[in-house]
């Protein structure tokens, strides 16, 4: 009869720590950037308050420039 070995099991390989899914709890804007610390694992990072001066999606650099509007003629009536 043939006596049944087991195998030897294999080391489980070193597991990365896993990924900290972030929740960001981030400083009241004072200035262009702020501090966010993640609730869970601590890492901290910096978040922009505003666009970069650059923006793509930004027609203008000025937010509060009003577009130019057509001249329009007024028709003045008679008060006869």
């Amino acid at each position: 009869m043939r006596d049944k070995t087991k195998e030897k099991e294999k080391p489980a390989a070193k597991s990365a720590k896993p990924a900290c899914e972030h929740y960001w709890v981030i400083e009241v804007a004072n200035g262009p950037r702020s501090l966010g610390t993640c609730k869970y694992c601590g890492e901290t990072r910096e978040f922009f308050n505003a666009f970069p001066t650059y923006n793509p999606l930004r027609k203008n650099s000025n937010p509060l420039t009003l577009p130019k509007l057509p001249d329009v003629e007024i028709e003045e009536e008679d008060k006869s």
